[in-house]
């Protein structure tokens, strides 16, 4: 009877070995599979995000010495892109329209890491007062609330704004 009790003593050793291996191979399989797997990688970060290489400013002229000592006096001009900016446009302005879905966040500067001054909703009609040197960049004044800020140009089209105003209009009915 001895042989037979080592018999069971060692199937009973070799299943509880399995057992615990079994155990311990699912709990460093879950951390790895289950917690590293359910956890969203880092936002991509692109280039136009990084904001890449600044342009180079020309540098000031410098002034002469009369013109040092005696300041003039700057005329008191509003902020374009506060909210209470003028109603009236410069005659360069054109219509637009906003293109990108989820609407444009109007930006101080023409670059990336601008302070943002407000938004405009997807649709809205937009006048385009001003072009960036570069092309990349329009200064946009919103007809609801008159607010200016630069935004991408790519994200706003000329030829939508006049393609809802001819839809708008009502056709004249030809004479017979």
């Amino acid at each position: 009877m001895n042989g037979a009790l080592k018999s069971v003593q060692l199937l009973v050793g070799i299943l509880t070995g399995l057992v615990g291996l079994s155990a311990i191979l699912g709990g460093v399989g879950y951390y790895f599979f289950i917690t590293q797997m359910s956890t969203h990688p880092p936002k991509p970060i692109f280039a136009e995000e990084r904001g890449g290489p600044k342009p180079i400013a020309a540098k000031p002229k410098p002034k002469s010495k009369t013109a040092a000592a005696i300041p003039s006096p700057a005329p008191a001009a509003k902020d374009p892109l506060s909210p209470d900016a003028p109603d009236k446009l410069p005659p360069e302005s054109y219509d637009a329209k906003v293109v990108w879905k989820d609407g444009l966040s109007l930006k101080k500067d023409p670059q990336l890491g601008a302070a943002k001054v407000g938004g405009v909703a997807f649709n809205a009609k937009v006048a385009i007062v001003k072009t960036s040197d570069d092309k990349q960049w329009v200064l946009i004044q919103s007809e609801t609330n008159n607010l200016q800020g630069w935004v991408r140009a790519g994200n706003i089209d000329k030829s939508a704004a006049a393609a809802s105003e001819e839809q708008d209009q009502p056709k004249a009915k030809a004479k017979p």
